[in-house]
């Protein structure tokens, strides 16, 4: 089995274009953070560990500004 690392966002529309620059330098930050964890090699790792183990982790992003 292959491990896999979903990103999902909902609602970005929601943002101002000064809060979407600093969204995406916050998603940029957390990737790097997953990068250098090296989290896709210890999913691999624990998926090969029990025969048929698929692990799937996913990210979600969810904007839900309150409108006044």
């Amino acid at each position: 089995m292959m491990s896999s690392i979903f990103i999902e966002t909902t609602n970005e529309k929601q943002l101002t274009v000064e809060e979407y620059v600093r969204y995406i330098r916050i998603k940029d930050h957390i990737q790097q953070v997953l990068d250098n964890a090296d989290i896709k090699e210890a999913l691999r790792e624990a998926e090969e560990s029990i025969n048929g183990l698929t692990i799937d982790l996913t990210v979600k992003y969810s904007i839900n500004k309150k409108i006044s």
